[in-house]
C-alpha cells in the first residue's frame, strides 16, 4: 500500500501508536516531520528529487522531502548525493564554439552550476544549451514566441503585463536580456527553474506588425495605431473588406498626446493654432500667449517619429523636422528638464509625462477639453489615442501567449495597464456639475436657430440631475453599427447597472451625430443610434433593466465634442452617451 504525505503528515494518515514507535532495530532511517510532531522509521527503498519511499511495518509510504528530515546512514546528506551517472550533461555555447561536460549540480532560471574536472562552473543559461537526461525542461516551440511592439514604450508595457501575469500564476520572471534592437526579452520559469515560456519583442510599425502576425512570425501585436483593411490586404495578398475576417482586435488602454510645462508656468490652456505656431517658430515668447515675457524653450524626444506621425494625422505639421529646441534621449530626461524650466514647453505622450503640468486644450472650433482621465476615456480629448492588441482570428498557437492576451482586459490586467501611465477602460461615473469645460463648449458651439436651442435645452434638462458613465459609444459613418471599443464598453456598462449601488436607477441614452446633412435627418439618425444601444442594453441585462428603465433620445449635431470641419472631429461626434439617475 502506498500513501502520499503532503503538507501535513498527520492530516493525511491515521497512524497507530505502533507505527509511531516502530522497532529501531529493523529500521535503516528515521523520517521526522519538519515541525517535529511525527517520526517514522523504516527501510529507505528509494530517494527522488521530490520524495522518500519508506518501507514500514504497515506498508510503503511516499513522503514529500520538503515535509520531513531524514536521519540514518542511508539518508542523502543533500540533494547532490542523489545524483547518478545520468546527471552528466553537456553545455554548448550558443555559437557552438565551446563545449563543457560535467555533472549538473543545480540550475535556476538564469544559470547552470556544472561540476567539471577543474572545479565548479556557473554558466548563464542564455549563453548555452544543455543536453542530457537531467537538463531542465525547456518551453516548446509554441511557447517561445515573438510579440511586436511600437518601440521601447510598447516593450515596457508588454513587460509589465507579462510580469504581473506571471506573478499572479506563481511563475518567475527571472531574466531580461537585450535583443538586437535593444528591447528586453522575457524568460518565464516555474518554481523549480524549468522554463515555461520565453518572449522576444521586436519593434515594428503597424503595417509591419500585421505582416509578421499573418506570416506566423509573431503571436500577437501591440500597436498605437488601428489596423485598416488595407494593412490586412497587404499582409495576406488579397482584398480584405473587414479586419475581423483575419484578426481579433482588443483595446488595451488609452493614451493622448500632451503638451507639458513646468508647474510654475501660469498658462493652463493652449489652442491648436498656438501649438502649431510654437512648432513652426512663429510664437517664441510666453507673452504672446498671455504669459511671462520669457522666451519659450522647446523640448522634444529624439525618437519622436511615432508621436510626430500621430500629430501629423491630426493636422499638425513639421513636428519631425523641429530643430529649434532641446532634444532628449528619454522621456524621463524631458520631464526633468521641463519641470526645472519655467520657460519650457514639451511634447510627449501623456503616459510618459511625470512631474510636469499637461495643458488643457482648445480646438479651432471653440471646444475646450481638459486633460483628465474622463476626457480620454470618453475620447473627447482631441488627441486621445488607443493602444490595440491584435492576434489571428484563427487562434494563437502559444498557450502562454493566449493566457496573457486573456489577462489584459481583466481588472488585474487593467491595473498593469495603469502602472505604465495609460488610462484604463475601468469606467467612472461623473455628475453633470463636474463637466464645466464640456458644457461651455456645447453653449459656444450652439446654433442660433430655435430648433437647435430647443434640442440643447432638452438635453441639459434631462441630464441635469444625472451622472455620466465615462465612455462614448461610437459608430461607423452613416449607420448605427457600433465599433469594437463600444462593444467592449457595453459589458462594462452592464456591470454598473447590475450593481447594488445603482439598483433603482434608470439609464439615459443620448445619441449624437456629426453636422453633415440636415438637422431633421441627423436627429432621426442619432435617435436610431440611441435606440440601437437601448436594445443592446436590454438584451444584455434581462431581469435588471426593462424598457421603462432605459430612455433614449436623439440629440443630432448638438453638443459636438470635435470639429465637424475634420474627419476626426466628425468621427468623435458620431457617438452615444450613457447617463444614469435615480428613478422618479
Amino acid at each position: 500500500m502506498v500513501r502520499l504525505f503532503q503538507k501535513s503528515m498527520a492530516s493525511h494518515l491515521a497512524l497507530s501508536a505502533a507505527l509511531l514507535v516502530a522497532t529501531p532495530a529493523l529500521a535503516d532511517v528515521v523520517l521526522t516531520t519538519t515541525d517535529g510532531t511525527i517520526s517514522l522509521t523504516g527501510e529507505l527503498l528509494d530517494v527522488t528529487d521530490d520524495a522518500y519511499v519508506l518501507k514500514t511495518e504497515t506498508g510503503e509510504l511516499l513522503i514529500r522531502r520538503e515535509f520531513a528530515t531524514c536521519e540514518g546512514a542511508e539518508c542523502p546528506t543533500d540533494a547532490s548525493d542523489t545524483v547518478t551517472e545520468t546527471d552528466v550533461v553537456t553545455l554548448t555555447s550558443t555559437d557552438g564554439e565551446i563545449t563543457l561536460s560535467g555533472r549538473l549540480l543545480s540550475f535556476t532560471n538564469t544559470e547552470y552550476v556544472l561540476e567539471t574536472e577543474t572545479g565548479s562552473l556557473t554558466v548563464r543559461r542564455e549563453f548555452a544549451t544543455c543536453e542530457g537526461a537531467v537538463c531542465p525542461g525547456t518551453a516548446s516551440d509554441s511557447d517561445r514566441f515573438v510579440v511586436t511592439v511600437p518601440g521601447a514604450d510598447g516593450a515596457s508595457l508588454v513587460a509589465a503585463i507579462v510580469g504581473d501575469y506571471t506573478a499572479a500564476k506563481d511563475f518567475n520572471l527571472t531574466q531580461q536580456f537585450g535583443s538586437d534592437d535593444g528591447l528586453p526579452g522575457l524568460l518565464i520559469g516555474d518554481a523549480r527553474g524549468a522554463e515555461v515560456s520565453s518572449v522576444n519583442m521586436q519593434s515594428m510599425d503597424t503595417a509591419g506588425a500585421i505582416k509578421a502576425l499573418v506570416a506566423g512570425e509573431s503571436q500577437f501585436a501591440v500597436t498605437r495605431g488601428r489596423v485598416t483593411p488595407a494593412d490586412v490586404s497587404a499582409a495576406v495578398g488579397r482584398d480584405v473588406a473587414d479586419v475581423s475576417e483575419v484578426l481579433t482586435e482588443e483595446i488595451i488602454g488609452l493614451d493622448a498626446i500632451s503638451f507639458v510645462v513646468s508647474q510654475e508656468n501660469g498658462i493652463d490652456v493652449i489652442d491648436f493654432k498656438s501649438i502649431q505656431s510654437i512648432i513652426n517658430g512663429d510664437i517664441t515668447h510666453w507673452s504672446q500667449l498671455g504669459g511671462s515675457p520669457q522666451a519659450i524653450t522647446l523640448h522634444t524626444l529624439a525618437s519622436n517619429e511615432s508621436l510626430g506621425a500621430q500629430l501629423n494625422a491630426r493636422g499638425f505639421t513639421g513636428v519631425n523636422a523641429m530643430g529649434n529646441g532641446t532634444i532628449h534621449a528619454t522621456a524621463d530626461a524631458l520631464n526633468a528638464a521641463v519641470a526645472a524650466d519655467p520657460t519650457g514647453f514639451g511634447i510627449l505622450y501623456r503616459s510618459q509625462a511625470e512631474g510636469v503640468k499637461a495643458l488643457n486644450l482648445a480646438t479651432a472650433c471653440n471646444i475646450f477639453v481638459d486633460n483628465s482621465d474622463f476626457a480620454i476615456q470618453t475620447e473627447e480629448h482631441p488627441l486621445a489615442l488607443r493602444w490595440y492588441h491584435y492576434a489571428l482570428a484563427s487562434g494563437t498557437t502559444s498557450e502562454f501567449a493566449r493566457n496573457v492576451s486573456q489577462y489584459i482586459p481583466t481588472d488585474a490586467g487593467q491595473e498593469s495597464i495603469a502602472s505604465r501611465g495609460l488610462v484604463t477602460q475601468q469606467l467612472q461615473i461623473v455628475p453633470m456639475q463636474d463637466q464645466g469645460a464640456r458644457l461651455l463648449s456645447t453653449v459656444l458651439a450652439g446654433d442660433a436657430d430655435r430648433a437647435s436651442n430647443s434640442v440643447m435645452r432638452n438635453y441639459f434638462s434631462e441630464a441635469s440631475n444625472a451622472r455620466r458613465i465615462s465612455t462614448s459609444l461610437r459608430f461607423l459613418s452613416g449607420n448605427a453599427t457600433l465599433d469594437s471599443k463600444a462593444e467592449s464598453d457595453i459589458s462594462r456598462i452592464s456591470e454598473i447597472v447590475r450593481s447594488n449601488e445603482y439598483e433603482g436607477y434608470e439609464v439615459l441614452v443620448f445619441g449624437f451625430s456629426d453636422s453633415y446633412g440636415s438637422l431633421d435627418a441627423n436627429l432621426a439618425l442619432s435617435e436610431r443610434r440611441a435606440d440601437a444601444v437601448k436594445e443592446v442594453l436590454l438584451l444584455d441585462n434581462p431581469g435588471y433593466l426593462d424598457a421603462e428603465a432605459v430612455r433614449s433620445y436623439g440629440i443630432g449635431p448638438i453638443a459636438p465634442v470635435g470639429c465637424n470641419a475634420t474627419d476626426e472631429g466628425r468621427e468623435q461626434n458620431r457617438r452615444v452617451e450613457i447617463w444614469i439617475r435615480p428613478r422618479a
